[in-house]
């Protein structure tokens, strides 16, 4: 029989997970929180490790923890099948937790996101009205709704843009676009690097590749070499949504971040993006289009008469404003302090519900 651990686990397989959570682990009871590390390599591991001895954070191996018969009272992850080496099951979270929440990464790829290994979890920490109504089919899952929590110091911590602009040798006169390209078949990186590289002549262009482009994509980190300004580092990207006058996005979740903290979108679209396994027709990133600015590869010399366009970018604020009601409660700064009274609380609510 398992052992009950009484703290609160998060488990975590890469870096970039520790900027959807900071802004929960600081309004959770101190010394609450423990890393469950894991990962793909070792490699892995070991960065998610450093990542935690940085921040003061205690950690375990999620190996030993499943060796050892040990479950956290409570477990947050982000999806269940972590990668965990040597291990024969695929739900990690229900090895070693008693309540497990997932904790939703972003609004993008339905057919990911919407997996029915959601009905492996007690309960599920959503963004908003649309991710609780898609994920309607998990009938004993206890739905959430918390905003976006990592988005808290957009409104919170005001950024000195003429001192960060500086900083990463761009003109603070200029306007900004920031480019935020995700990776694999739907990375927007091989159509569209060459037209974006031009806007250069007068935007600030800053790009921020996906984590997994960084690592595992050298010939796209080789097309962005015609960047003057590359971010290559594991940061969190709510300064960049803060220093960005447009948002330049293809799928995932960064166009909805750009909803969220009402920035200007314009989409970069992919042939045949709604048949992509990540997609489906259905998907939220399909469905954006029918509403927001969007450019083909084709259409791609179109790109600076489209940031040019005040009377499209006016037009387009009532626009972000009611896709926002739809993708987001309305927690714009507080959504961290949502989040942990639900992860604090889990235990007892799901209690009820038994």
């Amino acid at each position: 029989m398992a052992s009950e651990l009484d703290r609160i686990g998060f488990l975590i397989h890469n870096p970039e997970m520790f900027n959807h959570y900071h802004a929960v682990w600081q309004h959770l009871p101190a010394g609450s929180v423990e890393i469950a590390v894991t990962g793909k390599t070792q490699q892995d591991i070991d960065t998610v490790i450093a990542a935690s001895e940085r921040r003061n954070l205690p950690w375990r191996d999620a190996r030993e923890r499943l060796a050892r018969k040990e479950r956290y009272n409570t477990l947050v992850s982000s999806f269940p099948q972590h990668y965990l080496r040597g291990a024969d099951s695929p739900y990690l979270p229900k090895s070693i937790g008693r309540c497990n929440l997932r904790f939703m990464y972003a609004n993008g790829k339905a057919g990911w996101n919407f997996q029915p290994w959601n009905q492996q979890y007690d309960s599920i920490l959503c963004f908003g009205p649309y991710q609780a109504e898609h994920l309607e089919f998990c009938r004993n899952t206890l739905k959430v709704q918390m905003g976006y929590p990592r988005f808290d110091r957009f409104f919170n911590q005001p950024l000195d843009r003429i001192a960060s602009l500086t900083a990463l040798k761009l003109d603070p006169s200029r306007k900004t676009v920031v480019w935020l390209p995700t990776w694999s078949t739907l990375s927007s990186i091989d159509l569209f690097a060459v037209a974006i590289a031009r806007l250069q002549t007068h935007y600030n262009v800053i790009v921020k590749p996906h984590p997994i482009t960084l690592t595992d994509e050298p010939a796209r980190m080789r097309e962005l070499e015609r960047f003057n300004c590359v971010i290559r580092e594991h940061i969190d990207n709510v300064e960049l949504f803060q220093l960005a006058d447009f948002l330049l996005c293809d799928y995932g979740g960064s166009a909805f971040g750009g909803i969220y903290t009402d920035r200007n979108v314009l989409l970069l679209d992919l042939p045949n993006a709604e048949s992509d396994p990540l997609m489906g027709e259905d998907s939220s990133d399909i469905w954006l289009r029918k509403y927001m600015p969007h450019l083909t590869a084709q259409q791609a010399g179109r790109l600076e008469e489209m940031l040019d366009d005040e009377a499209l970018w006016a037009a387009q604020r009532s626009v972000r404003a009611s896709l926002s009601q739809y993708y987001f409660a309305p927690f714009y700064g507080y959504a961290g302090q949502v989040a942990a009274l639900a992860i604090a609380n889990a235990a007892r609510s799901l209690a009820g519900r038994a």
